[in-house]
């Protein structure tokens, strides 16, 4: 047992089978030397019920024995399940390399599993992803039309009547209806992030101020000198930070201590991080003091709609979801540690950049619901929009809000009938002014592709992208793809007003 310490091991030891049994349930090992003589129950019956438990039937046994030295003893141990069999007077070197070797496989093998898991979860997550992308996508196409007219309504009613007001109701309950939408496309797989070089102290400040105030949880934050620069989306990093204030927060409800560190690291091959790919890192941790995970838990949190709270408390069971996925997206990992009573740690690898941002958000939303009306006085003049859309409900709200500005829209559901408009527009000498394309038209082409043959036809045509997949790498990056503007569903009248105009 000495030698063992002197060489870095943990060791306990116990006294029979019964005692070694009682002490694995309390804390698990990486090893196992089991004398094969013992009281009450010697080491052949403790190792056979050990390989009946699935919290033990993976940890190597070396059997150490002065006594039974015969080949019937020695296989009986192998087939009880035991790696190895030494003799007494044990040889302190044989020993320590067979220690060394049995470690290094079981960890490699729990490390091993680890991963098999985790590649799961993410090939589970995606395929979730894919399916949330879809419902946001299609539902975007619902409150594109359901904004639209409630916008228009509200125009037309004035702003002192009462149905003015109830309808400002719905558009609160609309928005809120959005925020899930956003949602489920960062979740998504289409919901990439928009990236800019971002300072991760100021977002950790500007969070735990905002979050926290007036709460009874005392935040240290402790950042290294000279951070790393990280390039990521601000709203989505953001969105993961608050996600584990709030975490922490009501794990402690009666108050406690968040301590978040910031660190540069690097991860290499002799690293012990082995999700992560090697190279330099931004490490951001979240320790809280609260009652921790349950081991029986700490395997699901990331999983979609899991929650450790009670039933009908607040909360959708998507912020650790959301939170993996974005960070996922970024390049990085997160992971989680905890024991019960010790609290939980959370931490996030943000890989280091060198150059300059690679995106830019686009302008279409930044204007809210129920905004004043926009000027349409000489905004549009006689000017003629092609729209290719194939909801006819949102086509439908999009000219109405189009011919409110002064426009004259016409729509096409299709990329085939689309093109056969803005040819024959052309050939007749009224060519149009610009185009709207729906980036995503069932069973045909999208905007991008169609946005080519029209342009084949009309170089000059000025023309705007629209999705329901907001954070669409198109959409973030509209002028790498020939666009000249971009409004993402559901869109509002001044979105819709100022995106336009831009085109001309």
């Amino acid at each position: 047992m000495k030698l063992l310490e002197r060489h870095g091991h943990t060791v306990a030891s116990v006294a029979n089978g019964q005692e070694a049994l009682d002490l694995h349930a309390a804390q698990s090992f990486d090893l196992i030397l089991m004398d094969v003589q013992m009281p009450e129950m010697d080491g052949f019956e403790t190792a056979a019920l050990m390989q009946n438990l699935k919290a033990t039937r993976n940890i190597p046994i070396i059997f150490v024995t002065a006594i039974s030295k015969d080949e019937e003893h020695v296989f009986k141990g192998y087939r009880a399940g035991a790696v190895d069999y030494l003799f007494k007077p044990l040889n302190h070197d044989i020993l320590m390399s067979k220690v060394k070797v049995f470690l290094k496989l079981y960890r490699q093998r729990i490390e091993c599993e680890w991963m098999q898991a985790e590649i799961q979860k993410n090939k589970n997550l995606e395929a979730l992803g894919v399916l949330a992308g879809g419902i946001a996508h299609d539902f975007n196409n619902l409150l594109a039309t359901i904004f639209g007219y409630i916008e228009l309504a509200q125009l037309l009613s004035g702003k002192e009547s009462k149905i003015h007001q109830k309808l400002a109701e719905a558009i609160k309950a609309a928005k809120r209806a959005r925020l899930l939408t956003q949602q489920l496309l960062t979740f998504s797989k289409g919901g990439g992030p928009v990236k800019e070089r971002a300072d991760i102290a100021d977002l950790l400040a500007d969070t735990s101020s905002l979050l926290l105030s007036g709460s009874n949880v005392k935040v240290h934050l402790d950042i290294e000198e000279g951070l790393g620069d990280v390039e990521v989306d601000k709203g989505q990093i953001n969105q993961v930070f608050q996600n584990l204030f709030l975490n922490a927060k009501d794990a402690m409800a009666n108050g406690g201590n968040l301590t978040i560190t910031a660190r540069n690291v690097t991860i290499d091959g002799h690293s012990q991080e082995p999700m992560v790919a090697d190279g330099e890192y931004v490490q951001v941790t979240f320790r809280d003091d609260g009652p921790g995970i349950d081991p029986a838990i700490i395997g699901r949190i990331f999983d979609p709609y899991f929650s450790s709270k009670a039933k009908g408390a607040s909360g959708q069971g998507l912020g650790l979801t959301i939170s993996h996925s974005i960070v996922k997206k970024h390049g990085g990992y997160i992971r989680a540690e905890s024991a019960p009573g010790e609290g939980a740690t959370f931490q996030i690898f943000l890989p280091q950049v060198d150059g300059p941002p690679s995106g830019r958000l686009p302008d279409a939303e930044r204007d809210g619901v129920g905004a004043a009306a926009p000027e349409t006085q000489g905004l549009a003049g006689c000017k003629r929009l092609l729209v290719m859309e194939d909801e006819e409900s949102v086509a439908t709200a999009l000219c109405e809000l189009l011919g409110y500005l002064g426009y004259r829209a016409e729509v096409a559901g299709d990329g085939g009938k689309a093109l056969a408009m803005f040819q024959a527009a052309c050939e007749r000498n009224e060519p149009y002014d610009g185009v709207i394309l729906d980036l995503t038209i069932r069973g045909g082409e999208g905007g991008e592709k169609v946005l080519g043959r029209l342009r084949a036809v009309d170089s000059r045509i000025k023309a705007l992208v629209a999705s329901g997949y907001a954070e669409n790498h198109i959409m973030s990056n509209y002028q790498e793809y020939g666009f000249d503007g971009a409004i993402s569903k559901p869109f509002t009248l001044n979105g819709l007003a100022r995106e336009v105009k831009n085109l001309f």
